[in-house]
């Protein structure tokens, strides 16, 4: 994905190119985010001329729709386009990680709550036999899996909801 010094029509040609790849690699993460509560887009982008100019634009919002109610806005800002595609990379294999943990997790709570059903009486039993489990729990092994696995961190954040920028 180097871009050396050529013509600038090979450049501009290279750069499209990388921005397909990058843009696919994206859109297939972002999908992985996507719950029915939650809409995750990530969006590519090039900027001439910019002292860190590979962009992801990371756009949260909630379901269903109901205007703009975004609850995240971000541009993470890239020198080079190798460090934004193993951001991507790194971002896709925390989340197939991380879905692991919650199922596992899951699958210990319900075994769990199906144990203490089975020792309740009859009577009280339907009532407790799938209780709604917190995930809240999860938080920190989910954020310290985040930090082991998410380590290219890019130069400079832009929070576009807030006008904030954070340098990496």
């Amino acid at each position: 994905m180097s871009l050396g010094s050529k013509d600038m029509t090979d450049a501009s040609s290279e750069i499209v190119e990388v921005l397909r790849t990058l843009q696919a690699a994206a859109t297939l993460c972002a999908n992985t985010f996507t719950t029915p509560q939650l809409k995750v887009d990530y969006r590519v982008a090039f900027s001439a001329g910019a002292p860190l100019p590979w962009r992801l634009l990371e756009i949260h919002f909630r379901l269903p729709r109901s205007g703009n109610r975004y609850a995240l806005r971000r541009m993470h800002c890239f020198g080079t386009p190798e460090r934004l595609q193993r951001s991507i990379h790194e971002r896709a294999k925390w989340r197939a990680c991380d879905q692991e943990l919650v199922a596992s997790y899951l699958v210990r709570a319900q075994g769990t709550a199906d144990e203490l059903s089975q020792s309740e009486p009859d009577s009280r039993r339907s009532a407790h036999a799938h209780p709604s489990l917190d995930l809240r729990e999860l938080r920190p092994a989910r954020l310290e899996l985040r930090a082991q696995i998410c380590t290219t961190r890019p130069e400079m954040v832009v929070d576009l909801l807030n006008g904030r920028v954070a340098h990496g």
